[in-house]
């Protein structure tokens, strides 16, 4: 079952927005994800939170659409987001993609939404924005990237250095080489074809592709 889930930032319409909804089973907002789920037409089957952010009139009218609303307390150890991904988690999630997870008011919301990738082993969990779809890739591990030649490819590592990366299909090779954790070095490769592919040792890898 794929799961959209709509966090709090801003969205960016592009390709890869409109796939991602476009391939969703269950849609489910995390506090103001629900307005913005609204604005792009999605009914959420749950919205989650504490509610300080989502306006009472869209609240009312999402219950009437059906939106079956989970509360959780002010003070909590999770974020709104996170309480969304577990729940898509309990409701058999395979797949999991997170909009409106970049931008906002809150840059330290951002920060926090990217590193959840790397809390849950599974399922496997997207961040998707405009044209760009980012995951992690943990080594050792190989990721399969399909698309179309020109479309950009980064490769940060993130929490440390990601060891023995190497690629194919791309327009800069690695061999078996580090990037160094705080180094923009795998920022903007290009793929070369249809299909390119990344090996990573040890570490983790957070794999950004734009679409053409």
């Amino acid at each position: 079952m794929r799961v959209v889930i709509f966090a709090g930032g801003t969205i960016q319409p592009g390709k890869a927005v409109e796939a991602a909804l476009a391939s969703a089973d269950t849609i489910i907002a995390a506090d103001g994800g629900a307005e913005t789920a609204l604005r792009n037409s999605c009914t959420p089957a749950f919205v989650v939170g504490d509610f300080d952010s989502l306006d009472p009139r869209i609240a009312e009218e999402l219950r009437g659409k059906g939106s079956q609303f989970i509360s959780a307390p002010a003070e909590k150890d999770e974020t709104d987001t996170e309480l969304a991904m577990q729940l898509a988690i309990k409701q058999g999630a395979t797949e999991i993609t997170l909009l409106g997870a970049l931008g906002g008011h809150r840059f330290d919301h951002t920060m926090a939404n990217v590193l959840l990738l790397a809390g849950y082993e599974s399922p496997p969990i997207r961040i998707v924005d405009g044209d760009s779809v980012g995951w992690l890739l943990n080594g050792p591990g190989i990721a399969t990237i399909n698309g179309k030649p020109g479309d950009l490819l980064s490769l940060l590592p993130l929490t440390g250095d990601a060891d023995g990366v190497s690629t194919q299909g791309l327009y800069y090779p690695l061999r078996g080489e580090t990037l160094s954790f705080g180094k923009p070095r795998g920022l903007s490769n290009v793929l070369t074809g249809k299909h390119a592919e990344v090996k990573l040792e040890r570490g983790l890898l957070l794999i950004i592709q734009t679409l053409l």
